[in-house]
């Protein structure tokens, strides 16, 4: 790695890290990776921004006034992006600001400086490393990339780019965190096979499953994680340990808060590298040691680690195939978290390349292969994939998966539904994200009712539905109505309510009650089939009964009434038994029913020709 300023000709390509805890930036010149510095020598920039009334401070200037200032200095904002107020408050309860929804349910900051958003704080930090560029550069940056969470969903990248729009870097691209991880390792140590990116940061897990091979492609097999998952964690839980072993009471001021997480902080750091760490706190002393803290964080790793069960679980890959385990983000130095991924992966994870920095140096090397495909040796093609499946709702407040979780991006895939009843003008098309059945378990991304539709009979009407995946992840979605052409394009927004729903539960949950959904479905479907076999046969009868005897109508009614009472108690199997037979003690009426409609056509027909 070599740190130099110096003016130049040639265009300047960013591979930009926007951290949860801290952020920073690289280029490549003339094969040399080339990290950001600022005046002071120091590559990263704290991921924190102080708002004042006049003026605002980043990163360095602004750490020194968490404790002072903690209402109006934001911390840890990746966390924030595209969340709800109800996903705040129920996993960040205690956080100092003063936090707010707007009519389109964003949330923004009371500050000195007036009201902000995530995106505001964000796109603070990526101007901070753009005035790093133009000072060591003198130059303008042409293009960029940002790397994010494999496990970010579509609001959360969204909101990532309006941030990089606000702050004018040029961005070409979202990239994964893990991915770009894999690049930096793939090109430095030319390893070929199955690779593991575990990617622990301050408020981000990730884990990818990637195969390179010998022809340059680095394929993503798998991808999951848990976006509200990372060293914060560590820090909360050793903040209120210590809280409680001082015996400090009643001191939930702002300003009690934010000096213990800061003390908190500095004592994970020191436990890196020391068994005991003493501790001086307003009038208490007293001292945290490694078992202590490895007791407090021992939760927070194993669920990492059943987040890499499931994944290889899901792909059917044992841990003996896997080639290498690489150690991505600063969470990773905790001696705990590496200890048990080498025992859970058996093999010593790699880390030579500074875990800080890999995430960085990847997006650097990706963008310079990008931007200079015809003169870049050793290219690579990156096929990543989506985290999460995608559909729509369907009868029964069930979810029809359009595209499944772990397909390769890009990708554009189209399905056709329907009308559900007669003469229907209209169809509600609602965009959902997850992996469970029912809609009520996944995440709502947008709601749009197609109307105009020509009124018909159910199912004549036809319903196209094509879902397109960038290689950012973000969503595209054209609804078109075949008949009269009518064509609607929806593109996932930052203003849509995002669920207080954790996405990576819904991994979880889809593993766990797989069983039972499928069950649930199928009982569900049956029941609305039986329910519409019902109301045909109801309306048929008042027209035409008079086709079949007294004795045929009877059977039939009997088995209509048995077919009502299995929908009423719930009872699959009854429902599929007595729409069995309902099927054949009616065979005879739909046929007669059918013959007559073509006797009436045939007789009016002949009408029409002789008038």
């Amino acid at each position: 790695m070599i740190f130099f300023k110096k003016k130049h000709n040639k265009k300047l390509f960013l591979g930009i890290d926007l951290g949860t805890t801290y952020s920073l930036a690289a280029t490549v010149r003339k094969d040399n990776i080339i990290l950001l510095l600022d005046k002071k020598k120091r590559y990263l920039l704290p991921s924190i921004v102080q708002y004042k009334q006049n003026s605002i401070s980043v990163g360095w200037e602004a750490l020194e006034n968490i404790v002072k200032d903690p209402s109006n200095t934001i911390t840890s904002v990746k966390r924030l992006l595209g969340r709800s107020l109800d996903f705040i408050k129920n996993k960040f309860p205690v956080l100092p600001y003063i936090i707010e929804k707007d009519q389109n349910e964003d949330i923004f900051f009371h500050t000195n400086a007036g009201y902000i958003t995530p995106i505001d704080v964000s796109s603070e930090i990526l101007k901070h490393l753009k005035k790093r560029a133009i000072f060591l550069f003198n130059q303008e940056i042409d293009a960029s990339i940002i790397t994010v969470p494999a496990y970010f969903n579509d609001l959360q990248k969204k909101a990532t780019k309006k941030a990089a729009i606000k702050s004018k870097i040029n961005l070409i691209r979202l990239l994964n965190e893990p991915t770009a991880a894999a690049v930096a390792y793939g090109l430095q140590i030319k390893k070929r096979g199955i690779i593991v990116i575990y990617d622990l940061g301050g408020g981000t897990f990730d884990v990818s499953i990637l195969n390179l091979n010998n022809k340059g492609i680095f394929e993503v097999l798998a991808t999951s994680g848990d976006s509200n998952l990372g060293g914060d964690d560590f820090d909360y839980a050793l903040a209120n340990y210590i809280y409680k072993k001082s015996n400090l009471l009643n001191r939930c001021n702002e300003f009690f808060q934010a000096s213990l997480l800061q003390i908190a902080k500095s004592i994970k750091l020191k436990l890196t590298k020391h068994e005991i760490v003493k501790i001086h706190f307003l009038n208490w002393k007293g001292h945290i040691t490694l078992d202590e803290f490895n007791s407090i964080i021992i939760n927070f790793v194993k669920k990492t680690l059943l987040i890499c069960a499931n994944l290889l679980e899901e792909i059917n890959l044992s841990v003996d195939k896997i080639e290498e385990v690489i150690m991505v983000g600063g969470s990773t130095r905790v001696p705990l978290v590496y200890t048990e991924v080498s025992k859970f992966f058996k093999k010593i994870p790699l880390n030579s390349i500074n875990p800080d920095q890999v995430v960085a140096i990847g997006a650097a090397m990706h963008i310079n292969m990008l931007m200079n495909n015809n003169c870049v040796k050793n290219k690579i093609i990156l096929l990543d994939v989506i985290p999460l499946s995608l559909g729509i709702e369907v009868m029964g407040g069930f979810v029809e998966k359009i595209i499944l979780r772990n397909t390769s991006l890009p990708i554009s895939k189209t399905k056709e539904f329907t009308t559900y009843k007669d003469n229907q003008t209209s169809i509600l098309i609602h965009v959902l994200q997850g992996e469970r059945e029912s809609v009520k378990n996944c995440i709502s991304l947008s709601r749009f009712v197609l109307r105009g539709i020509k009124p018909q009979k159910a199912g004549l009407a036809r319903i196209l539905v094509t879902f397109q995946v960038d290689t950012d992840g973000l969503i595209n979605i054209k609804i078109l109505d075949s008949y009269s052409n009518k064509e609607k394009n929806i593109k996932i927004d930052n203003n849509i309510i995002l669920k207080n729903v954790n996405v990576p539960e819904i991994l979880e949950d889809s593993l766990k009650y797989s069983k039972d959904d499928y069950y649930f479905r199928v009982k569900e479907e049956k029941k609305i089939e039986s329910i519409r076999i019902l109301e045909i046969l109801n309306q048929s009868l008042k027209k035409n009964k008079e086709l079949i005897t007294k004795e045929e109508l009877r059977k039939i009614k009997y088995i209509q009434e048995k077919l009502q009472k299995s929908i009423e108690k719930d009872d699959f199997f009854s429902m599929k038994t007595n729409l069995k037979k309902l099927d054949e003690v009616s065979k005879n009426f739909f046929s007669l029913q059918l013959k007559n409609a073509i006797d009436s056509s045939t007789v009016k027909n002949i009408l029409k020709e002789n008038i």
